[in-house]
């Protein structure tokens, strides 16, 4: 089964937003024998995860998280063919994963005039987030308090903005958090929410950068299901009410056009259908959770094994 994390490719999605991706290659569905694909894809066509960062080019620049280490340099070319020999002027990390922030340092380097943007002690889901903000400490009031780092550094919270030109940035509260030190982005000219780690799933290789409703077919519920049964494994436990009402708070208070998650394909229309989608593959999970399938997979576990005569 290949592992190697492809070289990242992009698409414009409207003018100057720009969806950079890189995929991870899973196997193909006869070797995924557990998973129930058959509805999405062929048998011996690759099954993909994917880390996804997205760029927006105007009067200022911005890149909302970096991919992965083994692309750097390709991340840095990809930025450069993008803004034409342009300077970044914000890379803004929604957490310090290493998919997300592992290039932030090689970014950086080759944009010392970049400003750094990372999430405030306010950017996690709830509050109290003090302890863990120190353990991931980046900067505090200067960038003098980071060695060997000459860009300017400063956290940002949510309900805060940033005007690039035609298009403005609004940094919003994470309501599916993977990761209490989390930080979700709203783009406001395009309507487009950048979920991070929420509303990911898999695809097939043939779907590489390619928007949801341009597919052939729908997207399943094992998709979206096996995405966050990986991503988001507390979601067995989680209650649904809870979980009904972080998504009516989308709908309703967010009302995004468009959804760009960090590890699935860009969603633009029917995103009705997409959060439903997303709300059955929850119930499912929670299912998965019920004490009596978890007392069955215990048993399934700490059975002795069978010896033979």
């Amino acid at each position: 089964m290949a592992q190697e994390v492809s070289t990242p490719t992009h698409r414009e999605l409207s003018d100057g937003l720009y969806w950079t991706q890189e995929c991870l290659p899973l196997g193909t569905l006869s070797e995924l024998q557990q998973f129930d694909l058959d509805e999405w894809v062929g048998p011996d066509e690759d099954v993909h995860g994917c880390q996804n960062a997205y760029l927006i080019s105007d009067d200022r620049n911005l890149l909302f998280d970096t991919l992965t280490q083994p692309n750097g340099d390709h991340v840095v070319e990809l930025i450069d063919d993008v803004l034409e020999g342009e300077d970044l002027d914000y890379l803004v990390i929604s957490h310090p994963e290493a998919n997300h922030a592992g290039n932030t340092f090689t970014i950086l380097e080759a944009y010392p005039d970049a400003t750094l943007l990372v999430p405030g002690e306010a950017a996690g889901y709830g509050s109290g987030h003090g302890a863990e903000h120190e353990l991931y400490h980046i900067a505090a009031e200067t960038p003098d308090d980071v060695e060997g780092v000459p860009n300017e550094i400063r956290y940002v919270e949510p309900g805060e903005t940033i005007d690039l030109g035609t298009h403005t940035v609004e940094f919003e509260a994470p309501l599916f958090p993977d990761h209490s030190f989390t930080l979700w982005m709203s783009e406001r000219t395009t309507n487009t929410l950048f979920t991070v780690d929420w509303m990911g799933f898999l695809h097939q290789s043939s779907n590489c950068v390619t928007v949801a409703g341009d597919l052939d077919r729908d997207v399943t519920v094992e998709q979206v299901f096996r995405f966050h049964a990986l991503a988001f494994p507390w979601m067995r436990f989680a209650d649904l009410e809870a979980i009904e009402r972080a998504v009516d708070d989308v709908r309703e208070r967010l009302d995004p056009d468009v959804i760009a998650p960090a590890h699935g394909m860009v969603m633009n229309e029917n995103l009705d259908t997409s959060l439903d989608r997303f709300l059955e593959a929850a119930r499912a999970l929670s299912r998965e959770g019920e004490p009596s399938n978890m007392e069955s997979k215990l048993e399934y576990i700490l059975r002795p094994p069978e010896v033979g005569q």
